[in-house]
């Protein structure tokens, strides 16, 4: 893999860690770390209003002496959900734009040139047609990528991997991909989950899915990255996750098909390769 994706939560957590650092510099990976980092008992207006500026100055100390290499960092991702609308709650899509704005700012004093940010949605038609969508976002000045969590549950809705980045209920909404490209022309995208479920109905399959990816990916010369989330039906606890069986392997035919996909010219090209805060303009 060459995108490593992790999950931090709360304001007593440093990274990168030694752990990561050493998977980022295997000998022959060049791998990048991709961060997602939520408060933990702070709402988004107290984060921007500088409750958790202890915490980030902290952190952006360690960042600084120990991250020599640009890495990915989204905050607060699939924050759609989240939004409270009530105008005391903290929570509102405006209240969400400060604290992005705020915390890169924080952040950033120190080694602005490492720190390459993206702006994460869940990527949904259904958030986008919320008033408040368009609030969300903090800023061409603070924003280097743009994301979206796509899965494809259903390969009879969802047959490829175009239909994935672009998935629409009808209406105005032209897909994700296609609304952050018009909208977001200067920013890179990426896909910072995506899977695609194994079990299906008619005549597609997961196979095929992938099979077809290396030509669809043509149509979208936005797409820069995809990390992709490789997880069974189950977590180790028995937890059933509705995102399906996203497993590359969980058929030969799949992982036959997968291998195919990211060994191919696409995401062997230096395409998929660079970041950096430079390349959004």
């Amino acid at each position: 893999m060459d995108i490593v994706h992790y999950y931090k939560r709360g304001q007593d957590t440093m990274f990168p860690n030694e752990t990561e650092l050493n998977r980022q510099d295997e000998l022959g990976s060049e791998r990048i770390l991709f961060y997602n980092w939520k408060p933990d008992s702070l709402t988004w207006r107290q984060v921007a209003d500088g409750e958790a500026d202890a915490y980030l100055s902290e952190l952006a100390a360690h960042m600084t002496r120990e991250a020599d290499k640009p890495f990915f960092l989204s905050l607060n991702a699939e924050m759609e959900d989240e939004v409270n609308e009530d105008g005391k709650s903290g929570q509102t899509a405006a209240d969400f734009r400060d604290f992005f704005r705020h915390t890169v700012e924080v952040l950033s004093r120190t080694n602005p040139e490492t720190i390459v940010t993206v702006m994460n949605y869940t990527g949904t038609q259904k958030w986008s047609e919320k008033p408040w969508f368009e609030d969300l976002y903090p800023g061409n000045d603070v924003v280097d990528w743009i994301a979206q969590d796509p899965y494809a549950f259903d390969l009879a809705a969802t047959p490829d991997i175009f239909q994935l980045a672009n998935q629409t209920s009808g209406g105005s909404w032209p897909g994700f991909y296609q609304w952050a490209a018009a909208n977001f022309p200067d920013k890179p995208q990426m896909l910072a989950e995506w899977g695609v479920n194994e079990k299906t109905r008619g005549s597609h399959s997961k196979a095929s899915f992938f099979g077809s990816a290396e030509e669809k990916l043509s149509r979208m010369p936005k797409l820069r990255a995809l990390v992709y989330w490789d997880h069974p039906e189950v977590t180790t606890e028995g937890e059933e996750l509705n995102v399906g069986h996203t497993n590359i392997q969980s058929s030969p035919e799949a992982l036959s098909a997968f291998n195919s996909f990211v060994n191919g010219p696409s995401l062997t090209s230096e395409r998929s390769c660079q970041i950096g805060p430079s390349q959004s303009g």
